[in-house]
């Protein structure tokens, strides 16, 4: 018997022994150069580190969620289930090509060799410090962040978007080619106050202001690009009642939400702008619109802008809204929806 229970002992300070550390979970951020992407194991290496990114974790660019564009495309070639990162490095089905394997201007496969920014978790070994694992919440990624705050210096467009054969259009001298690949496609062309216009209707030069990247191709591939066309409003695409939101922003103060929207109007430049939860469509106020006034005749223009601020009751919790929509009320209703930062 005593054998037996000191058999029995051995084994279970075998186990206990066997057992691994203690782990530490701290929070991460990670801003760097992307070196490679592995979707077979999730995995995204940034500046020399493994990051496991699940197929659940929320991908974005400048100017598309890679999560929904995975979905769509994915089901458009009868792969509804692809992994969103399979679309950071390259897609294809049997051996073709379903998106390009290189953005615009690079040679690099899908976002390799640009920039990452991941935020998430890192499990540390508690005993010696050893990284164990790291786990995105959110991954963020471009190929480079390059900005011109210059002017349009050439024009030479045929239709709104300049991007028939034969059109051009450069910024201190560099040419600027529209990027149309669903994963950072390219907004619509926007004067200063965020309306879109008509590139086949300006003529430079023109201060302006463009995002993207230099490719290797030594151009410009833009997916944000602003015009200051003045306050005529002739280059405008929609003619039209519109309202823009150019900035949104909640800032939580737990059982309340503090709101700051800023935007602007056309035909009219003047009236009330009412601001709602886009996904619940709850009313977080209204704001009138006053009319901008050319700086050059002193005259009233066709435009009007707003700032509004509010504060809203959140006695459920819910935080901030991940987007808000502005209508135009005296614009016949027309509405815009922006993100909330």
């Amino acid at each position: 018997m005593i054998a037996r229970l000191t058999a029995i002992a051995c084994a279970i300070s075998g186990i206990v022994l066997a057992q691994p550390a203690l782990a530490l979970e701290v929070p991460v951020e990670l801003e760097g150069a992307i070196e490679n992407i592995v979707p077979s194991t999730d995995s995204v290496f940034v500046m020399g580190i493994e990051v496991n990114v699940p197929r659940s974790v929320p991908i974005s660019t400048p100017t598309a969620d890679i999560n929904a564009v995975a979905a769509e495309v994915g089901a458009s070639v009868g792969r509804p289930n692809i992994k969103p990162l399979v679309l950071m490095r390259r897609f294809r089905v049997d051996g073709v090509d379903v998106l390009p394997a290189q953005l615009p201007g690079r040679s690099d496969l899908g976002f390799i060799g640009g920039t990452a920014i991941i935020t998430g978790t890192a499990v540390l070994d508690d005993a010696t410090g050893a990284l164990l694992s790291i786990t995105a919440d959110t991954m963020f990624a471009e190929p480079a962040e390059n900005v011109i705050l210059g002017g349009i210096t050439g024009v030479n467009c045929s239709v709104p978007s300049c991007d028939a054969t034969g059109d051009s259009l450069t910024n201190l001298g560099r040419p600027l080619l529209r990027l149309d690949d669903p994963r950072m496609p390219a907004v619509p062309v926007t004067d200063d106050l965020g309306f879109a216009i008509d590139l086949s209707l300006i003529s430079g030069p023109l201060p302006s202001a463009v995002e993207g990247y230099y490719g290797e191709d030594s151009a410009f591939h833009y997916h944000t690009l602003a015009i200051d066309v003045g306050t005529t409003g002739t280059a405008l695409l929609n003619q039209g009642a519109e309202v823009s939101i150019q900035r949104a922003q909640c800032d939580d103060q737990g059982g309340e939400l503090d709101f700051e929207v800023r935007g602007a109007t056309h035909d009219p430049s003047s009236g009330l702008v009412a601001f709602n939860d886009t996904a619940t469509g709850a009313p977080l106020g209204d704001v009138d619109v006053e009319t901008v006034i050319d700086e050059v005749t002193g005259q009233p223009t066709r435009f009007g802008t707003f700032r509004f601020r509010g504060t809203v009751d959140d006695p459920g919790g819910l935080g901030c809204p991940a987007s808000i929509t502005a209508t135009f009320v005296d614009g016949g209703g027309v509405t815009a929806e922006a993100p909330v930062n």
